[in-house]
């Protein structure tokens, strides 16, 4: 799953999800869930994606605020 959430070679990982046919069988092409893994694929890793990047920019906006709280409004800012 971290290959994927980084998107590091995501093509032959999907083309290997797609030819997969299950446990202890050959991969190879099937005419009939070629699109729908594929669809399922890429909203899976968008979806994924998406989330991990808002729960890091939740966790940034989050501690930004304890600490302006905590040191006062103008943490940030120098005398001059």
């Amino acid at each position: 799953m971290v290959v994927i959430s980084q998107l590091v070679n995501w093509a032959t990982i999907m083309y290997s999800i797609v030819n997969s046919r299950g446990p202890f069988e050959v991969p190879g092409f099937q005419e009939d869930f070629y699109q729908f893994k594929g669809i399922i694929f890429v909203v899976v890793t968008l979806l994924g994606g998406f989330f991990i990047m808002n729960l890091f920019v939740g966790v940034v906006i989050n501690s930004f605020n304890a600490e302006s709280n905590r040191l006062g409004m103008n943490f940030l800012l120098t005398e001059s």
